[in-house]
């Protein structure tokens, strides 16, 4: 004997829909711990999301439905990519504001960003699930550090512990005698743990620098 089954109405979805199109995606195991997996399903099978394959894990996204219900019309590159660059900034954006500091805002489109205050400084932190090109960053950290429009650089990423240390030293100690310098005090790195692969520690700072933090 089966037991009943439940019909969801589409404004049912509205909430999912918010989590989703905050960073553009979310993985579909945290999807299911918040909502129930019967939930997830309804809306996958209604077209108000999609679910895509990354190496971290499945992630949702929305679909055409699921935007136009909270208000989206632009288009979303589904990428795998682009879709792990997303559910790293929720992480990263789950890691900050557990460690209780004040968000500022958070920008998806100009400059994939979230700004926030930290012991009195604003951050503006940034989340690449692959990691970063020194390049990139050496030139962000002149336009928003050395400018003085945020007192700290911070970047979170999936990368190991060991490798974001080892992206660390090269951005502290360039080879090239011309680049940039960068001040170890406004440059913090954080090793992000996939949701939910591992239980999320409590992030703290390393000794050395520049300074990892671990989530």
């Amino acid at each position: 004997m089966t037991g009943p089954v439940t019909v969801f109405l589409t404004e049912a979805f509205m909430p999912l829909s918010r989590e989703i199109g905050r960073f553009g995606g979310m993985y579909r195991a945290e999807a299911e711990a918040m909502f129930s997996m019967e939930f997830v399903q309804a809306a996958v099978a209604r077209k108000v999301c999609l679910a895509t394959e990354t190496d971290y894990g499945a992630v949702l996204y929305l679909a055409h439905k699921g935007r136009r219900m909270i208000g989206l019309t632009s288009s979303f590159q589904s990428r795998a990519e682009n879709l792990e660059n997303a559910v790293c900034s929720r992480d990263a954006y789950r890691n900050i504001v557990e460690a209780g500091h004040s968000v500022e805002t958070v920008e998806r489109h100009r400059r994939a960003s979230i700004v926030y205050t930290r012991a009195g400084q604003r951050v503006l932190a940034l989340a690449q699930a692959r990691g970063f090109n020194r390049t990139v960053i050496r030139r962000n950290y002149s336009n928003w550090i050395e400018s003085g429009e945020y007192g700290e650089l911070h970047l979170y990423s999936y990368l190991s512990p060991t490798e974001t240390m080892e992206f660390g030293m090269l951005m502290l100690h360039s080879k090239n005698p011309n680049a940039l310098a960068i001040d170890p005090a406004k440059f913090v790195l954080y090793s992000l743990t996939p949701w939910p692969a591992a239980p999320r520690p409590t992030a703290s700072g390393a000794d050395t620098s520049p300074r990892a933090e671990l989530a």
